[in-house]
């Protein structure tokens, strides 16, 4: 059987991390299911940034605080089943035709441009903008 490549948005970190009224549940359940490795994980390495900035915004922390820095990037480095992927200076490019492509926003672009080029089967995440792409959206 060959195991999926799903692709991890930043909105589950998000709602795991913050515990959203709505989706916090579901969000931690893929949570489990990368730890449990029911499946193949990835991400970008921007989800790191992005979940900073948010979480920073949610909570009122800033990004001086080494503390709140160092608990959000070890919550999802210590996650041992989700690879991170990086950035690469051809994503930019190619992220700015899904722009045009699919009218994704930038960062919706450059997750959607990884996950491609990664070869992941699904995209794991709430933002409906996924579902104008090629590659399966679940939630």
């Amino acid at each position: 059987m060959v195991e999926k490549r799903q692709y991890i948005d930043v909105n589950i970190f998000i709602y795991w991390l913050g515990g959203h009224p709505q989706y916090g549940e579901k969000a931690k359940k893929w949570i489990e299911n990368i730890e449990k490795k029911r499946g193949e994980f990835i991400t970008s390495t921007l989800t790191l940034y992005e979940t900073l900035i948010i979480m920073a915004g949610l909570t009122g922390k800033t990004l001086s605080d080494k503390e709140f820095v160092n608990d959000i990037i070890t919550s999802l480095t210590s996650l041992k089943n989700l690879r991170f992927i990086p950035l690469e200076k051809e994503d930019y490019t190619k992220a700015i035709e899904y722009i045009n492509k699919f009218k994704l926003d930038l960062e919706d672009a450059i997750h959607y441009t990884i996950a491609k080029r990664s070869h992941a089967n699904t995209i794991i995440s709430n933002d409906k903008d996924y579902d104008k792409t090629d590659i399966q959206r679940k939630f």
